[in-house]
């Protein structure tokens, strides 16, 4: 008998909790459309899309388990020039609960705007959700002590009950605000906030009463630590507050990709939910590119364990990511279908005749489309040749058809290379970079084939480049004027402002190993002339931007061909 009145006790008591408070979840942090609207369009791996779904069983040892199921698509609508971000998703909640089959049925729209600051690396965003929930119950399944005819239960026995309606549905609308912060660009830290049914809708199936779904308010702060290349480390604090309940969920996650086939991870960790002292949690997660497939399971230690036997709830979590995003199309002036390089040549033919022309050199372009097309003369020095007979004088071409065949030179930089203090040459950046190559080797997602070629090629244009410096050093010791124009370029794993000046740090470091090398002589037209920080502007699409994938954004062959500086022209004068 005391058996029966403790069961029924602890039912009365599920009951009265399930009725009062909105579903909770052990992976919560994977669940990103629940936690917070706020993050609707703002993924993990910086992608286009993201699927991510719970299922929650819980109590089966009671004999009235429940279940809740929900799932999500998101996405980043439009991405803005200046930082401005719009993300929207859909998003459903099923959950199911005793012999009654007490349901809910949750279907959500959500909206998302956001706003980048200090060159992408805070974002704050605001989302909101709007839905409808359908509440039903079926009283069929529920048995009443009228029915109990003083020795058994009779369910042809009348209830007593009058049910005025087996369904309710009622409007529902949740509000978040998220901030999220790089911090020395190894760790993601988010912290937000969320109240939902601030207008306390009836659920009330009865007729004539009334029973409020009471708000609910929560906060959390979260964060993603890399540690090396291929380990992070996932702390998170969550607090949920709803009328007279409140719940603390404390976890910390860690996952690791595997070195020899880093699309491969495993992710594991432990956690507490604080409610009554109610459940200590076990965490388990493969991983495998953008895809996360999570398993949790609660240990119950609160005072229910006595009916549970200690058995709490089992959670599954699914997470994926693709597409990748269209970046903001850049100015028009920096959109071009091909760069043209107009030379004119002047030069004496074999008989000794002026020859005065034009020729066009198609300078390659990237893969994206260009309209941006501009023209540079280049007069080929002349070298006075003095004679005995005083005849007119005639001008003769040496050495600078050599420079003609050697442009375009491309140089390449390391990553975010130089920094904001550093004044180093190009000379002291390159045998730096060189130095790295091992670094790359063994962190790129490229083969090691494709890694030591690009660097071979990196090595070799900085031999052409000296050996143009070699042929202009003559025409400088002659008295020439040089002018070049640079054109510099960065991968897109930061801000469009902060790799343009990213890109012109790179040109003045070139300028100035050029300026070592030519003394004086040497000259610079105008920036807006003849130096073209173009940033990220012209890199191809696909080329990945993802701090959490940096064996693709930062050591892969694709992203380290973007990091440059091109020499595409000459001019060479006498004063």
């Amino acid at each position: 008998m005391k058996r029966n009145l403790l069961i029924m006790s602890i039912l009365m008591l599920v009951a009265k909790f399930s009725s009062a408070q909105d579903p909770h979840f052990s992976q919560i942090q994977y669940n990103p459309l629940y936690l917070n609207p706020a993050f609707a369009g703002v993924t993990e791996y910086g992608k286009l899309n993201r699927v991510a779904g719970l299922y929650r069983d819980q109590w089966r040892t009671l004999p009235v388990p429940y279940s809740t199921t929900t799932a999500s698509f998101d996405r980043l609508l439009k991405k803005f020039k200046k930082g401005w971000l719009i993300g929207g998703g859909i998003e459903f909640l099923y959950d199911k609960a005793g012999d009654g089959n007490l349901s809910i049925f949750n279907p959500n729209l959500t909206l998302n705007l956001g706003k980048y600051f200090n060159q992408e690396k805070q974002l704050l965003t605001i989302g909101i959700t709007a839905g409808i929930t359908v509440k039903s119950l079926d009283e069929l399944g529920l048995t009443f002590d009228n029915q109990y005819n003083g020795s058994t239960f009779d369910p042809n026995l009348p209830s007593g009950e009058t049910f005025s309606n087996n369904n309710v549905t009622y409007p529902n609308f949740t509000l978040g605000l998220n901030f999220r912060t790089k911090i020395k660009e190894k760790a993601l830290l988010d912290i937000g906030a969320t109240t939902s049914n601030l207008h306390t809708p009836n659920q009330n199936f009865l007729y004539f009463t009334t029973s409020e779904l009471p708000a609910r308010h929560s906060a959390y702060a979260k964060a993603k630590v890399n540690i090396k290349d291929n380990w992070n480390v996932q702390p998170g604090f969550y607090f949920q507050n709803q009328r007279k309940a409140n719940e603390i969920l404390v976890n910390t996650i860690a996952e690791v990709r595997f070195k020899e086939k880093k699309d491969f991870g495993l992710g594991f960790g432990a956690g507490y939910r604080a409610m009554g002292n109610d459940a200590a949690i076990a965490y388990l997660s493969f991983l495998y590119k953008t895809l996360r497939v999570g398993a949790a399971y609660d240990f119950n230690v609160s005072g229910l364990r006595k009916a549970t036997k200690t058995m709490g709830a089992f959670e599954l979590a699914l997470n994926y990511e693709f597409g990748e995003p269209k970046k903001p199309k850049p100015c028009p002036e920096y959109v071009p279908a091909e760069v043209i390089t107009k030379v004119r040549v002047k030069y004496a033919d074999s008989l000794n005749n002026i020859v005065d022309t034009v020729l066009n050199k198609t300078i390659t372009p990237d893969t994206v489309k260009r309209i941006y097309i501009d023209s540079i003369e280049v007069s080929v020095p002349v070298i006075v040749q003095k004679t005995t007979v005083p005849t007119p004088t005639l001008t003769i071409v040496n050495t600078t058809e050599k420079i003609m065949t050697m442009l375009p030179i491309q140089l390449y930089f390391d990553n975010d290379i130089p920094k904001t203090d550093n004044k180093d040459n190009y000379n002291i950046l390159i045998d730096a970079y060189q130095q790295n190559k091992e670094k790359y080797l063994k962190a790129s997602v490229d083969n090691a084939d494709k890694v030591e070629a690009f660097f071979d090629d990196a090595e070799n244009n900085y031999k052409r480049v000296d050996a143009v410096l070699n042929e202009l050093t003559n025409l400088v010791d002659s008295g020439y004027v040089v002018t070049l124009e640079f054109r510099g370029y960065a991968s897109p794993l930061a801000s469009e402002a902060y790799n343009k000046k990213l890109s012109d740090r790179r040109i003045q470091s070139i300028i100035s190993f050029i300026e070592e090398r030519l003394g004086d002589n040497f000259k610079v037209l105008a920036k807006s002339a003849m130096t073209i920080p173009f940033g990220e502007t012209m890199v191809p699409q696909g080329i990945s931007d993802n701090r959490n994938e940096v064996s693709k954004s930062v050591y892969s062959v694709a992203a380290s061909e973007q990091r440059k500086v091109e020499i595409v022209g000459v001019r060479i004068e006498k004063p």
